[in-house]
């Protein structure tokens, strides 16, 4: 049998209890036997682990199948709608606030919970999974460093995990832990607001003033230090300070992440990096006029000018 007869059958075989090893061990022969193996077959593989997961009761790792196979076969629609029906939930939770912190910042990211708390402000504490874990209740670690660099990818990672454990009708609020919260009313008017509209809104940010060297001094990996940021600027972005992704464009974010993660090549800022992939999905930005919108405020000098 050759190989496209191979991948062919495999493809169209239904998993059972009885058949699963041996999907799972065919799986490995044809990667063993093929050291090159096209994108346009590769996802099968992915695919029927996936499958083989999801029947064994192992949803976390039918979901990770489930996204290398769409990253390997992102135009495949079929594909996309199976990882949307894994991961389908509604939550009763129609805002959520995530304080995108680090282990260093602790202090800072359980006092701006509190406040959140206080205010009945639904809100998780997010940090990456390299360090130890930040000793609260409403913390949860995200497959991404815990450094300056790895923001892109904890934001993101921190946006996935709302989507797949939360629920698809939840919107976020993403804010950085050296804010307070020093309107509640404010807040929560606003959330509620931009939650109907369904929007992607923040202070918008404008690549022709953007400081491209920001990060240098900054990253943990040294020779970050000396390279300046290199992409383009396509249009306005919303401020990485705070800024707000309703249910439709949360979504949009998690699945053109997942289709294209060579996004997060040369990518340092965060809040860049969600504009741009909301700007592939053509989602406009709700411009605000400042954090104070939020009913926020930062209170000190930033950290690391500090």
């Amino acid at each position: 049998m050759d190989f496209n007869q191979r991948i062919s059958e495999l493809l169209n075989i239904r998993p059972t209890v009885l058949n699963a090893d041996g999907i799972l061990r065919e799986c490995v022969r044809i990667e063993q036997d093929n050291p090159y193996i096209p994108s346009g077959f590769l996802w099968v593989l992915e695919y029927k682990r996936g499958q083989v997961s999801k029947l064994r009761g192992d949803k976390p790792g039918a979901v990770a199948h489930a996204r290398r196979a769409v990253a390997l076969n992102p135009y495949n629609e079929d594909l996309i709608r199976e990882y949307r029906d894994l991961v389908a939930n509604a939550s009763t939770i129609k805002n959520l606030a995530l304080i995108i912190s680090c282990k260093k910042y602790e202090q800072k990211a359980l006092s701006l919970q509190r406040q959140y708390e206080e205010a009945g402000i639904e809100s998780l504490i997010i940090s990456g999974h390299d360090t130890e874990a930040i000793n609260h209740p409403r913390a949860v670690q995200v497959a991404a460093p815990d450094n300056y660099e790895g923001l892109p990818r904890k934001t993101v990672a921190a946006c996935t995990w709302v989507y797949e454990n939360v629920g698809r009708n939840v919107g976020i609020l993403k804010v950085d832990d050296d804010q307070t919260l020093f309107d509640p009313v404010r807040a929560r008017q606003l959330l509620d607001q931009l939650h109907t509209l369904n929007v992607y809104a923040g202070v918008p940010v404008s690549g022709t003033t953007h400081d491209r060297n920001w990060h240098w001094n900054k990253c943990q990996d040294k020779a970050l230090n000396t390279i300046s940021y290199g992409k383009p600027f396509w249009r306005h972005w919303a401020m990485g300070g705070a800024y707000y992704l309703g249910p439709g464009p949360l979504e949009k974010l998690v699945m053109t992440m997942m289709r294209f993660p060579g996004l997060f090549d040369g990518e340092y800022y965060e809040d860049k990096l969600v504009g741009d992939a909301l700007m592939v999905e053509q989602v406009p930005l709700k411009e605000l006029a400042g954090y104070e919108d939020f009913g926020l405020s930062l209170t000190a000098q930033h950290r690391f000018n500090s």
